[in-house]
């Protein structure tokens, strides 16, 4: 009987720390200038994605924005700036996403 109390200890723990994790989870808006066409949009997802921590990334060149789901826990917005001026962008502004914005394709 102890045994199985502590498989539900330690089950419970692993949800609660899952739960923990989604929470930590940031979207920002990053604004960019410079890009032209979907290869610039790749271009930057390809490389902001490979920052620890960023987990989604979608960038419109119509709009000049892009969007980026990451944990602040693991990578910021300083990372994310530095990953799309090395793919040879520059970046004029971040902002709290809303929920309709996360709409870019």
């Amino acid at each position: 009987m102890l045994l199985l109390l502590v498989v539900l200890s330690c089950g419970n723990q692993k949800k609660s720390q899952l739960k923990n994790d989604a929470t930590s989870a940031s979207k920002i808006e990053v604004t960019i200038s410079g890009m032209t066409c979907t290869g610039c949009e790749q271009t930057i997802k390809t490389n902001v994605t490979k920052l620890e921590g960023v987990s989604d990334v979608k960038a419109d060149f119509k709009s000049g924005k892009a969007i980026v789901d990451f944990d602040p826990n693991l990578t910021d917005t300083s990372k994310i700036r530095s990953a799309i001026t090395k793919s040879g962008y520059k970046v004029t502004g971040f902002n709290q996403a809303m929920p309709a914005e996360s709409a870019i394709k």
